[in-house]
C-alpha cells in the first residue's frame, strides 16, 4: 500500500494512488498504553478510580497500521487515508522499564502524535471532514479502531479514554471519546455508507464514573437526512460488563492478537481454535465481519487457555446492514491452489486410483470439510461460560452451540430414558471449507447409554423448530456423523448417518454409502468413464454383498447395504447414477 506521510498533519498517511472521485477506506487508529494521570503515571491524579497503565494497546494499534499498509487488500476498497495516534509506554516514564515500540519503524512512530484528548479530537474531526467532503461519484468506508482504557455507561455505550485522562487542573471526566457520538455522526455521511468499528477496551462500569458520558466531538444531531444505506459492523473486545486483557509479558492485546490472526488467516501459534470461515467471491476468498467475530471469540478463548489463565473475555459483534445478502467484507486472500480428491471418502487407500491433476474434484463433491479436529468437551462441572466457549470452539457458530447445550435430547427407544448433551460422546468436529451464507459443521459422536434398539436424538434450532434422527444400535456402540447447516438462527439441513470410521463390515458399507451420497451423480458418471474407477467402486459393492452374507454379525450394516446394492454402477448409465 503506497502510503506516504503527510507534511502538514501529524499522524496522517495518504495514498496518492486513490483518486479523489474514487472509492476508498478512511481509517483512524488510536492506541493508548501510557496514561500520565492514572496509577503509576507521570503525575497521577488524586483519584484514579483504580485505572492504571496498559502494556499492549499502542503496539496493537501500530501492528494494525502495519497490516493496513503492507498486507491489506480488498477489491473495490483501497486504503485512501490513515490517521495513527499513539501513546506508548516509554522507558523511565512512570514505572516503565522499556519502550513499548522498541524495534518498530521509527519513521512511523515519530509521525504519530500523542493520544491526548486534544489530538484525538483533532484526528476525529479531520477524519470525519475528509469523508464529509467526498462528492459523487466518490464513495468511502470508515474504519475506526481504538485500543486502550474503556468503560461502559450502558449497553453498547462505551467511553474511550485518551492518554491525558483526568488531566490537571480540572481533571475533566468527560474529556473522552463517546462511541454513540462517533457512530451516530457517521450515519449522516452521504457518500460513506459502510462503517467498521473495532473497539479494544474494557466494558465494565466504574461506580464513581457512571456519570461520565464522553465528549460530543462530532455533530451527532444534524438537520439532514440519515444515509438510508448506512451499515455498521462493530467488534467489541469483550462482552458487556466484562474486562479486556493483555498478556503480562507484553505483546499485543488478546483482541488485537486474535484480530490480526484472523485478518491474516495465519494464527501464530496455532492453538485449538476453530479455523476462520472464509467467503468465496469469484477466484478469491474474503473475510466477512460476522465470521471474523466468531473466529476471534474462539481464538481469544484459546489464547487465555494457552496462558494458563482463568479470566473471561468474550468477543462480541454488532452488525447492522442495509442489505443482509451483502456481508461486510474486511479483507481478501489471493486464489488458492485447487484441492484434489479428499481422503475422507476413501474406503481402502490401497485400491484408490490416483486422481489426474486435470480432473475437477469440485464437481465430484457437493461439500468438503476441513480436517476433523478431536473434540475437547469441557468437564461436567465446568461453569456456563466455559462450556459455551469450549463448544463454540468446536462448532464455530452460536446457532449450533446454544441448541446443543440447551435443547439436545437423547431418548432410548426401548428404555424411554432421556438424556441431555451429556449422554453423547463427541469424537470430532469439522467445518466446511467451502463457505456460503450457510455455516456447515459435521459432528462425529457416539451415544453413551445402552439401548438394544437405539435412540432418538432431537435438537431445536434457535427459532424453536425441532429436528430429530434415529440412531439405531448394533452389536456394539456405533459412531455416527451428524451434519448441520445453519443459516442465521435457522437449520437448513439436519442429517445423520453411519460413519465410515466404524470397524468391520459396518464401516466398509457406510463408506460405500458415503461415496454415493456425497458425489455429484452426473459428474461421477463422467468421472468413472474418464478415470477408470469403475472397478474400484465395484469392489466396494462386492464388499457390500459380503456384508449381507454376514448380516448376523452386523444387522445395521446389512440394512444400509440393502439400500446401496440396488444402485450398483455396473449398468454404467448416468440415469442409474442420477437415482442415488
Amino acid at each position: 500500500m503506497p502510503l506516504e506521510a503527510s507534511q502538514t498533519e501529524p499522524g496522517l498517511w495518504v495514498n496518492g494512488d486513490v483518486p479523489t472521485d474514487g472509492a476508498g477506506v478512511h481509517a483512524l487508529i488510536i492506541g493508548t498504553s501510557r496514561y500520565d494521570h492514572l496509577v503509576d503515571g507521570r503525575s497521577p491524579a488524586p483519584e484514579t478510580y483504580g485505572l492504571g497503565q496498559l502494556s499492549a494497546s499502542a503496539l496493537t494499534a501500530y501492528r494494525f497500521f502495519m497490516w493496513l499498509r503492507d498486507v491489506y487488500i480488498l477489491d473495490g476498497w483501497p486504503i485512501a487515508r490513515v490517521r495513527l495516534v499513539l501513546s506508548p509506554q516509554r522507558k523511565g516514564v512512570g514505572k516503565a522499564t522499556s519502550d513499548e515500540l522498541d524495534n518498530c519503524d521509527p519513521g512511523v512512530c515519530r509521525h504519530s502524535p500523542e493520544a491526548t484528548f486534544a489530538n484525538c479530537k483533532s484526528a476525529l474531526e479531520n477524519w470525519y471532514a475528509d469523508m464529509e467532503a467526498l462528492r459523487a461519484p466518490a464513495t468511502g468506508r470508515s474504519l475506526f479502531i481504538f485500543s486502550g482504557h474503556g468503560m461502559e455507561r450502558r449497553q453498547n455505550y462505551q467511553v474511550l479514554l485518551p492518554s491525558d485522562y483526568l488531566r490537571p487542573p480540572g481533571r475533566p471526566v468527560n474529556e473522552a471519546i463517546s462511541t454513540p457520538n462517533v457512530s451516530d455522526a457517521l450515519s449522516y455521511l452521504p457518500r460513506v455508507s459502510s462503517h467498521v468499528l473495532l473497539l479494544d477496551g474494557c466494558r465494565n462500569d466504574i461506580d464513581k464514573l457512571r456519570g461520565a458520558s464522553g465528549a460530543k466531538i462530532l455533530n451527532d444531531e444534524q438537520a439532514v437526512a440519515i444515509n438510508p444505506l448506512y451499515e455498521k459492523g462493530a467488534l467489541y473486545a469483550t462482552a458487556s460488563g466484562l474486562r479486556a486483557y493483555s498478556p503480562k509479558a507484553g505483546g499485543l492485546s488478546l483482541f488485537g492478537q486474535a484480530l490480526l490472526d484472523g485478518l491474516k488467516n495465519q494464527p501464530e501459534p496455532l492453538l485449538d481454535e476453530t479455523p476462520i470461515e472464509l467467503t468465496r467471491r469469484g477466484a478469491v476468498a474474503t473475510i466477512e465481519i460476522n465470521r471474523l467475530g466468531s473466529y476471534m471469540k474462539g481464538r481469544v478463548a484459546a489464547l487465555i487457555k494457552a496462558a494458563n489463565e482463568s479470566v473471561i473475555q468474550i468477543v462480541r459483534s454488532e452488525v447492522a446492514s442495509s442489505d443482509p445478502g451483502s456481508p461486510i467484507e474486511l479483507a481478501q486472500f489471493p486464489p488458492e491452489a485447487p484441492v484434489l480428491l479428499e481422503d475422507r471418502f476413501t474406503l481402502d487407500s490401497t485400491r484408490r486410483p490416483p486422481v489426474p491433476a486435470a480432473s475437477q474434484p469440485a464437481d465430484w463433491f457437493r461439500e468438503r470439510y476441513q480436517a476433523a479436529r478431536p473434540a475437547r468437551v469441557p468437564p461436567a462441572d465446568a461453569d456456563r461460560v466455559t462450556q459455551i466457549n469450549r463448544f463454540h470452539t468446536m462448532f464455530g457458530a452460536e446457532a449450533v452451540t446454544f441448541p446443543w447445550l440447551d435443547t439436545l435430547r437423547v431418548v432410548g427407544l426401548s428404555t424411554g430414558q432421556s438424556f441431555d448433551h451429556r449422554g453423547v460422546t463427541l469424537l470430532s468436529t469439522a467445518q466446511a471449507l467451502r463457505t456460503s451464507p450457510l455455516h456447515r459443521v459435521k459432528i462425529a459422536l457416539r451415544v453413551d447409554p445402552n439401548d438394544p434398539i437405539g435412540h432418538v436424538l432431537t435438537i431445536d434450532d434457535q427459532n424453536g423448530r425441532r429436528f430429530c434422527c434415529v440412531l439405531p444400535s448394533d452389536i456394539d456402540k456405533r459412531t455416527f456423523h451428524i451434519e448441520i447447516d445453519a443459516e442465521g438462527r435457522n437449520y437448513i439441513n439436519f442429517a445423520a448417518y453411519l460413519a465410515s470410521e466404524n470397524d468391520g463390515p459396518t464401516g466398509t458399507i457406510a463408506g460405500a454409502w458415503e461415496q454415493l451420497r456425497a458425489r455429484d451423480p452426473l459428474s461421477a458418471a463422467d468421472g468413472l468413464r474418464a478415470n477408470g474407477t469403475e472397478e474400484f467402486l465395484n469392489q466396494t459393492f462386492r464388499d457390500g454383498e459380503e456384508t449381507l452374507r454376514q448380516k448376523m454379525r452386523a444387522p445395521l450394516a446389512a440394512t444400509v447395504a440393502a439400500v446401496v446394492l440396488p444402485r450398483d454402477v455396473k449398468a454404467q448409465s448416468a440415469v442409474h447414477l442420477g437415482c442415488v
